[in-house]
Order: C-alpha cells, then sequence, then structure tokens
C-alpha cells in the first residue's frame, strides 16, 4: 500500500498547494485480503477575526481497489464551515458525497486520476456553494425582512442601545 500511498501525496500536493495554503493533509494505507485501501484526509482553514470571518474545509476521500491494480471505489466526504460574526451571527454548515470508479492500473497513473478526481468533486462542490449563496443573496435573505421599516427610516441600534 505505501507505494499508492506515497504516489497520492506526490500528486495531491501541487493541487494542495495551490488552492489551501493552509492545509494538513493526512494519507493512510493498508493491505488486507487482497485489497489495497488509501485513506485521504485534507484540512484547511481561515481564522480571521480582524475581519469577523473564520472558515474551515474538511474533505476525506476512501479508496478501495485490488492488489494487483484495476477499477478502485472512490468514496468522497466534503464539508465547508464559515462563521460570520460582524453586527450579527451568520453560520453556514455544508457537506456533501460522492461516489466514483477510478483507474488504477499504476500506482502514478492511479494516484493522478484520483487527484483529478478529487479537484473535479470540490470544484463543483465549491461552485454550487457559491451559486447558492448568491441565489439566497437575491432571493431568500431579501424575503427574511423588510428594507425599511414602516416608519421608512433607518433605526441607529448603537444609539438606541446606548440611551438605555
Amino acid at each position: 500500500a505505501e507505494k499508492w500511498r506515497e504516489a497520492l501525496q506526490v500528486a495531491l500536493k501541487p493541487y494542495l498547494d495551490e488552492f489551501f495554503p493552509a492545509h494538513v493533509t493526512a494519507i493512510y494505507g493498508k493491505v488486507e485480503d487482497d485489497m489495497v485501501t488509501i485513506t485521504c484526509c485534507i484540512e484547511d482553514h481561515k481564522y480571521n477575526p480582524n475581519n469577523f470571518w473564520n472558515g474551515k474545509w474538511k474533505s476525506k476521500w476512501d479508496v478501495k481497489f485490488p492488489t494487483a491494480g484495476g477499477f478502485a471505489k472512490v468514496e468522497g466526504s466534503m464539508s465547508a464551515q464559515v462563521h460570520y460574526y460582524e453586527d450579527g451571527n451568520v453560520q453556514l454548515l455544508s457537506s456533501k458525497k460522492v461516489e466514483e470508479s477510478v483507474q488504477m492500473s499504476s500506482a502514478n497513473e492511479g494516484a493522478n486520476n484520483l487527484v483529478e478526481f478529487i479537484k473535479k468533486s470540490e470544484t463543483e462542490y465549491q461552485m454550487a456553494i457559491n451559486e447558492n449563496y448568491n441565489a439566497m443573496s437575491n432571493t431568500t435573505f431579501k424575503a427574511l425582512r423588510r428594507n425599511l421599516p414602516i416608519t421608512q427610516t433607518l433605526i441607529d441600534w448603537h444609539k438606541l442601545h446606548a440611551s438605555k
């Protein structure tokens, strides 16, 4: 399992360095009953208290295939957590699971195929979150409250709170 694990670690590094600059990654492998199992865990986070937000990305990829190579069953789970807390408290917690078969004819080719699948899956998921958030900004969030109160003037909540 070590040659497969190492090949995946080498192939994954450029992708992670480009898109997840503070990433922490762990890749484990084992052989059991003529089946190779590789587990890849990716985490990246950005804590930005000066701008009142934090975010975390996690993904886990389980890969199983025969020791002789062939097709691997890949199961992935991805999650994003974002917390924005200036003048309020808004959190986003989203997750998605995917499955695919990937060709594993050799360690290097298999690793490259896995990285392409991981990259494609994570990019599609992140784009879907962006599209959903943009749609919610234009519809859902606006429907949650009126633009102005009945008096048609903005309320200065800080001034109102200070007068107590």
